[in-house]
C-alpha cells in the first residue's frame, strides 16, 4: 500500500510540477522498458532474416532480436509485420509499449507541458532573464498610464516592463488590454507574487532591473509599511548581488505624514548605498502638477491657470486667494503646495500677502489638526476661523510670537459649502477687483465635488473664475460642459489612472541650483559655467534629503518669480540677465519662500535666548539646527544676519537668484542639442 501511495503521490507531483520532471518521468519509463525487454530478448523469438531452424545454440543466438531491432518495432509498428510469427508475441508487446509510450504518453506529456506553460504564463508564474528592465511592484489605476509614458520614453522605449502582483493576472491582462494599444502591451510582462517576499523578488530579477516602481496594491491595509520594507528587501537583494549602481527606486506613499517623514529624513546608509531613493505621493504630485507645472495629460491635455495668472508685481495691488473646498488630503496637499510657492514682491511694498481659505463642515476639529501638525508655522502666521452656523466673523487664532514677516495669512470656514453663507462668501469674494481668486474642490466622492462646482453662485461664472474640481477617474463630463461659455474655467483634476508623470521626475534644476549654492559657498561667486550630469549627480546624491526638497521647492517656485518680473516660461529664446533691481526683490521673495518651507519642514525660528548664545559662538548655529531644529536664519530678509563664513545670509539668495539665467540658458542649449 505504501508503494502504491508512492507512485501514485510521486506521478501527480511530477505531471503537475515542471516540464523537465515530466520528460525525465518519461524517459525513465522507457528505458526501464528496453532494459527489460533486452534482458528477456534471449529467452523468445528469432529474427525476421531467420528462415531455417536453428541446429546449434550458438548459430541461434546470432540471429535473436538485437537493440536495434527493439528500437524499429517500438517506433515503427509496420515492422511488426515482417516478423515471423513465432517472434509475433514479443513483437506485438514492443509494439503495444511503443504505441503506449510514444501515440499516447509522449504526446500527452508535450501536451501537458505546453497546456502548464500557457498557464503559468496567464497566473503570472513564468520567470525570465530579465536585464536592464522596469519592474512595478502592485497594480492600481495609475499603472496604466504609467506605462504608456514608460513607452513614450525613448529611453525606456525598448525595456521590458515587468508587473509584479497578487491581484489575479488575468483580470490585470484583461484590463491592460482595455486601456494600452498592442505597442504598449509589447514586452510587458505580468508576473504573480508577493512584494515582501525575496523570493518572489528575486524572481523578478530586481537587482538587474534598471528602474523599479513600489507603488503596492490597490485599497491593501498599511501599504506605507509595506512598501518600506519591500525597499529593505530589495537593497539586501542587491547586497547580496553585489550590485555596484545605486537602483532608482521610486515608492509611493499613501498618506502624507509618511511622505513628509521622508522629506526630511535621510533612509539608512547601508539602504542608500544600492538604493537610490525617491518617495511620491499621489496628492503631492497632484497638486504640484496644477500649481507648478500648471497643466495635466488627459484625453489632450488640461491646462492650469496659475494662481497669480500673469504675475504679481512689486507694484502691484493684487493677491492670490485660493479657497479650498473640503479639508481632505487632496484639500491639504493644494494648500501646503500654495503655502511653498506663492510668494510675491508687493509683500514688501503693499503688505499683500497670500491667503489660503479652508472650507469645511469640520473646520474645526481639522484646524486644530492641521495647525498641531505645523504648529511652528502657525506660530508666526495669522490664521482666523469663522463659524457659519454661528456668529458669522472672523476671530484671530491665538499664536505665540507677534512677529508679522510671513507673507501668508489662513482662514478656516465651518460650514456646509451648499449653505447660503459659505455660498455668500463665494459670490463677494468673486467680485473683488484686487483678489486673484482660484477655487478647488475637494472632496473625496466625486459627483459631490462635481455637483458642487456646477452650481456655485453666478459671480463665480460671470468673473470666470478659475475652479478646480476633483474627479476620481474620468474627467468626460467637464470636458463636455467646458464647451459652455459659463463653465470655461472649470478645470477637472486628481484622476487617480492620470497620477504619476515621468516628466515630473527631472532634476536638472534642482541639481543645477545646488551646485550654484555649492560653489558660491566655497568660492564667493558664481560659477562661470555649468559641470557635466555626472557631477551635477555626484554632488546631488551627498546631499541631505531635506536640502535635496529645498532645492526642488525653490526650482518649482521660480516660474512663479519670474512671471511678477514679466518673463514668462518656457521661453522660446534664450533668457536675457536680470538687472540689480529685478535681482534683489526676487532674491528677498526666496528669502520669504525658504522661511515658509523652513516652517513646513518642522524647523522654528530661535528664542532670544538661543540667539544670543549663536550670537556669541556661530558655531552653535548650526548644533542647534541639527539637534534643536532651531534656524537662526528663520527671519526677515532685511534682518539677517552673518553665518560661519562670515558673509551675511542674503548673499546665497542673492547668488541663486542671478544664477536663473545661466541655468535656464544651459537647460535651454541642452535641449536644443537632444532635439537636433
Amino acid at each position: 500500500m505504501r508503494l502504491w501511495k508512492w507512485l501514485k503521490l510521486g506521478f501527480d507531483q511530477t505531471f503537475s510540477g515542471a516540464w523537465w520532471k515530466q520528460l525525465l518521468w518519461l524517459t525513465s519509463v522507457i528505458v526501464f522498458f528496453f532494459a527489460g525487454m533486452y534482458i528477456l530478448r534471449p529467452q523468445v523469438g528469432i529474427s525476421p532474416q531467420t528462415e531455417n531452424v536453428f541446429t546449434s545454440p550458438a548459430e541461434q543466438e546470432t540471429q535473436k532480436l538485437n537493440f536495434w531491432d527493439l528500437v524499429e518495432l517500438f517506433i515503427d509498428p509496420g515492422g511488426f509485420a515482417n516478423q515471423k510469427e513465432v517472434n509475433r508475441p514479443y513483437a506485438l508487446l514492443v509494439v503495444l509499449a511503443g504505441m503506449l509510450l510514444l501515440t499516447g504518453i509522449l504526446i500527452s506529456v508535450f501536451s501537458n507541458m505546453l497546456e502548464r506553460r500557457v498557464e503559468r504564463f496567464r497566473k503570472g508564474d513564468s520567470h525570465y532573464a530579465f536585464s536592464n528592465h522596469i519592474i512595478i511592484l502592485g497594480i492600481d489605476d495609475m499603472v496604466p498610464y504609467l506605462i504608456q509614458q514608460l513607452r513614450r520614453n525613448a529611453e525606456y522605449k525598448k525595456c521590458d516592463i515587468v508587473v509584479l502582483t497578487v491581484e489575479d493576472t488575468e483580470q490585470v491582462r484583461l484590463k491592460f488590454h482595455a486601456e494600452l494599444n498592442r505597442k504598449e502591451e509589447r514586452r510587458l510582462v505580468i508576473l504573480h507574487g508577493r512584494r515582501d517576499s525575496k523570493e518572489e523578488l528575486k524572481k523578478a530579477r530586481v537587482h538587474k532591473a534598471e528602474k523599479l516602481f513600489i507603488l503596492g496594491e490597490a485599497n491593501e491595509y498599511d501599504r506605507d509599511s509595506l512598501n518600506i520594507d519591500c525597499v529593505k528587501r530589495v537593497a539586501e537583494i542587491c547586497e547580496q548581488t553585489k550590485r555596484k549602481k545605486p537602483l532608482c527606486c521610486h515608492v509611493l506613499f499613501e498618506y502624507q505624514g509618511t511622505f513628509s517623514v521622508f522629506q526630511v529624513s535621510d533612509i539608512s546608509q547601508q539602504i542608500k548605498q544600492y538604493i537610490e531613493f525617491t518617495p511620491f505621493n499621489f496628492y503631492e504630485i497632484w497638486a504640484r502638477r496644477v500649481l507648478v507645472k500648471c497643466s495635466a495629460e488627459s484625453n489632450g491635455t488640461i491646462h492650469y491657470f496659475p494662481l497669480d495668472r500673469g504675475g504679481i508685481s512689486e507694484n502691484s495691488e493684487n493677491y492670490v486667494h485660493l479657497v479650498i473646498i473640503g479639508m481632505t488630503r487632496m484639500g491639504i496637499a493644494l494648500a501646503i503646495e500654495a503655502a511653498h510657492i506663492a510668494h510675491f514682491p508687493n509683500f514688501k511694498t503693499h503688505r499683500k500677502k497670500t491667503r489660503i481659505t479652508f472650507i469645511d463642515r469640520e473646520a474645526r476639529r481639522e484646524m486644530d489638526f492641521f495647525m498641531g501638525r505645523y504648529r511652528h508655522l502657525f506660530d508666526l502666521s495669522e490664521a482666523r476661523f469663522m463659524d457659519c452656523e454661528q456668529d458669522k466673523t472672523f476671530h484671530p487664532c491665538p499664536r505665540t510670537s507677534t512677529a508679522d514677516f510671513i507673507d501668508l495669512e489662513w482662514d478656516f470656514i465651518q460650514g456646509r459649502a451648499e449653505s447660503e453663507p459659505v455660498q455668500t462668501l463665494l459670490g463677494q469674494w468673486s467680485g473683488e477687483k484686487d483678489k486673484l481668486l482660484t477655487i478647488a474642490i475637494c472632496f473625496n466622492f466625486p459627483h459631490t465635488s462635481l455637483a458642487l462646482g456646477l452650481y456655485l453662485p453666478d459671480a463665480v461664472y460671470a468673473h470666470q473664475v478659475p475652479v478646480l474640481i476633483r474627479q476620481e477617474t474620468s474627467d468626460t463630463i467637464l470636458q463636455i460642459v467646458n464647451s459652455s461659455i459659463k463653465y470655461q474655467a472649470l478645470r477637472p483634476f486628481g484622476m487617480v489612472n492620470r497620477c504619476y508623470d515621468l516628466t515630473m521626475e527631472d532634476l536638472y534644476l534642482p541639481k543645477y541650483i545646488n551646485y550654484v549654492y555649492d560653489y558660491f559657498y566655497q568660492h564667493g561667486v558664481n560659477p562661470p559655467d555649468l559641470p557635466s550630469e555626472k557631477e551635477l549627480t555626484e554632488k546631488w546624491n551627498k546631499l541631505r534629503v531635506v536640502k535635496q526638497w529645498s532645492n526642488i521647492y525653490n526650482a518649482s517656485s521660480i516660474a512663479t518669480k519670474l512671471r511678477s518680473i514679466g518673463i514668462a516660461l518656457p521661453m522660446k529664446d534664450r533668457m536675457r540677465e536680470l538687472t540689480p533691481h529685478e535681482i534683489a526683490i526676487l532674491a528677498e521673495v526666496e528669502h520669504n519662500r525658504w522661511n515658509v518651507e523652513e516652517l513646513l519642514m518642522g524647523y522654528r525660528t530661535v528664542t532670544p535666548e538661543e540667539e544670543k548664545e549663536i550670537e556669541k559662538n556661530i558655531e552653535l548655529k548650526n548644533v542647534y539646527k541639527e539637534k534643536r531644529t532651531a534656524h537662526y536664519d528663520i527671519r526677515p530678509y532685511e534682518d539677517l544676519r552673518s553665518d560661519e563664513s562670515g558673509r551675511c545670509a542674503n548673499v546665497y539668495d542673492i547668488s541663486i537668484t542671478s544664477a536663473i539665467p545661466l541655468i535656464l540658458n544651459h537647460i535651454h542649449t541642452q535641449t536644443d542639442q537632444v532635439e537636433d
